[in-house]
C-alpha cells in the first residue's frame, strides 16, 4: 500500500516486487511501504512489508536506492562525480552480496539488486537503529561505562571476525564488484598523487626536505597498496552509527566504501579516534588496550602472523601513518590551517550529552599526530615521518593556541562520573 509520501516510488517498488517474486519463486506483493530516509539524504531507504509472507520469507525488507545526480560536477561544493556515486552503489551491493555469499552475518542478508534502478534489497534489521553512538555519548556513570565497554567489545569482535572470515577471498569480492560496475573506484589505499600532496605540505610546514621523509611516505603508500597476508575485506567507514545492535550482537551496515585492504587500517580505528566519522572522540588507554587485544585475538584465529609481536607492531605503526596521511589531506581540502571547521553531527539519542557545536576538527589532527608519534617512537619505525610529525604538531599548537587534544567520549569523562 502506497501513501502520498511513497506513491512516486511506484516504479522501483513494482520492480522490487518482481525481483523478489523471482527470488522466492512465487508472487510477492507489499502490504505497506514506509520511507525511512530524510528527503535530503543521498540514499532513499524504504521499508517494504511483505503481504502474507510464508514461513521461509522475512516479514519485511529494506530497499536502499542510490540517487545518481548527473548535474555538472562542482569541486568547490564538494560534489560527487557520477563515477563516485556509481562506485558507492557498486561497493555497497558487492560488499553485502559477498558477505552473504560466504555465509556470514557481518552485515544484513543480501537478496537481490537492480542495476537499472540502482537499488538493493536487503534484510530488515529492525524498527529502531540502536547504534554505538548511544552507549558512547550517554552521561558518564559506572553503569553506562560498563555498557559502553560491552558495546565496544561486541564492535571490535565483529570487525575482527569479519577480517578473519574474509582472508584469502579478495578475488571473490572483486568478481562481484566488476559484475556490477567494472569502472568502480577502489578504496582503502593512498594514491601516489595524494602521497605527494601530503609530502609537499609536510616539507612546507616543517622545512624537512630530506630524501628519507619522501622514502618513508612511499613506504606507507606501498603498505596501503600491497597488504600481503593482512589483505582482508574492510568496511571502510566503521563509524559508530554504521553499527546496528541486535541484543548483545552487532551487525555492520552501509558498505559503500567497503573494499579489500590492510586489516589494521580498520584495526587502529579506535586508536586513531575513529578517523572517518563525525562521531570522533578518544577512548581511555586501558579500554583501548583491551579492545585492540580482543580484535587481535580474532585475527589470530585465521592469521598466524598476527601473533608475531615484532611484525604486528610494525604494521600498527604503518596503519597509524596511513591515517596521518589521510588526516593531513584535510589541512588543504578544508583549509584547516586558517579556519577551524565544525564537523556536522549525526542523530543522537535523547539522553546523549554530545555537543554538536563543539565537534571541531583541529583537535582530531593534533590527537592523531600525537598518537602516531607515540606509536612510532615506541617501535622505532618510520623515524623521519615521526620527526616531521613532531615538528608539525609543535607548529600547529603554536598557530592553533585554542585547540586542545580530542576529548574522550562523553561516557568516559571522569569528571562527570555519577556513582
Amino acid at each position: 500500500m502506497l501513501d502520498e509520501s511513497t506513491s512516486h516510488y511506484r516504479e522501483i517498488i513494482d520492480e522490487a516486487a518482481r525481483l523478489m517474486s523471482i527470488y522466492f519463486q512465487q508472487a510477492i506483493h507489499f502490504s505497506k511501504v514506509v520511507q525511512l530516509s530524510e528527503p535530503d539524504r543521498r540514499n532513499i531507504i524504504l521499508r517494504l512489508l511483505i503481504d502474507n509472507p510464508t514461513t521461509h520469507m522475512p516479514q519485511s525488507l529494506i530497499l536502499k536506492k542510490t540517487s545518481i545526480d548527473k548535474r555538472s560536477f562542482d569541486v568547490a561544493a564538494n560534489d560527487e562525480t557520477e563515477i563516485e556515486q556509481l562506485s558507492r552503489f557498486a561497493h555497497d551491493w558487492a560488499g553485502l552480496e559477498f558477505l552473504t555469499s560466504i555465509k556470514s552475518t557481518h552485515g544484513p542478508h543480501f537478496y537481490v539488486g537492480s542495476l537499472a534502478h540502482k537499488f538493493i534489497l536487503i534484510e530488515d534489521l529492525g524498527l529502531d537503529h540502536p547504534s554505538l553512538v548511544g552507549p558512547l555519548t550517554r552521561p558518564s556513570s559506572v553503569e553506562n561505562i560498563q555498557k559502553a565497554e560491552m558495546a565496544l567489545i561486541a564492535y571490535v569482535r565483529r570487525v575482527g571476525k569479519m577480517h578473519a572470515d574474509t582472508l584469502g577471498k579478495a578475488n571473490q569480492f572483486t568478481s562481484i564488484l566488476n559484475k556490477i560496475y567494472p569502472r568502480a573506484l577502489r578504496y582503502n589505499f593512498i594514491s601516489e598523487t595524494n602521497g605527494l600532496e601530503v609530502l609537499s605540505q609536510l616539507r612546507l610546514l616543517t622545512g624537512d626536505n630530506s630524501h628519507e621523509l619522501g622514502n618513508e611516505i612511499k613506504d606507507v603508500l606501498e603498505f596501503s597498496k600491497t597488504p600481503g597476508d593482512f589483505n582482508v575485506y574492510l568496511h571502510g567507514d566503521i563509524c559508530p552509527d554504521n553499527v546496528y545492535f541486535q541484543g548483545n550482537e552487532i551487525r555492520l551496515i552501509d558498505f559503500e566504501f567497503g573494499d579489500y585492504g590492510h586489516a589494521l587500517i580498520d584495526g587502529v580505528y579506535l586508536r586513531m579516534s575513529m578517523p572517518s566519522c563525525w562521531c570522533s572522540k578518544a577512548v581511555p588507554d586501558n579500554v583501548l588496550q583491551r579492545m585492540e587485544a580482543i580484535y587481535r585475538d580474532e585475527l589470530k584465529q585465521r592469521l598466524d602472523l598476527a601473533a608475531d609481536d615484532s611484525f604486528y607492531n610494525k604494521q600498527l605503526v604503518y596503519a597509524c601513518a596511513y591515517w596521518i596521511i589521510r588526516a593531513l589531506q584535510s589541512l588543504h581540502k578544508i583549509n584547516l590551517i586558517d579556519n577551524e571547521w565544525i564537523c556536522p553531527s549525526g542523530p543522537v539519542d535523547p539522553d546523549s550529552t554530545w555537543v554538536p557545536k563543539e565537534n571541531a576538527f583541529r583537535p582530531r589532527i593534533l590527537s592523531r599526530l600525537a598518537t602516531f608519534i607515540a606509536c612510532a617512537k615506541s617501535t622505532g619505525h618510520l623515524p623521519q615521518l615521526c620527526k616531521a610529525s613532531t615538528q608539525l604538531l609543535s607548529h600547529l599548537k603554536k598557530i592553533w593556541p585554542e585547540a586542545q587534544n580530542i576529548d574522550v567520549f562523553p561516557v568516559f569523562s571522569k569528571e562527570n562520573v555519577n556513582e
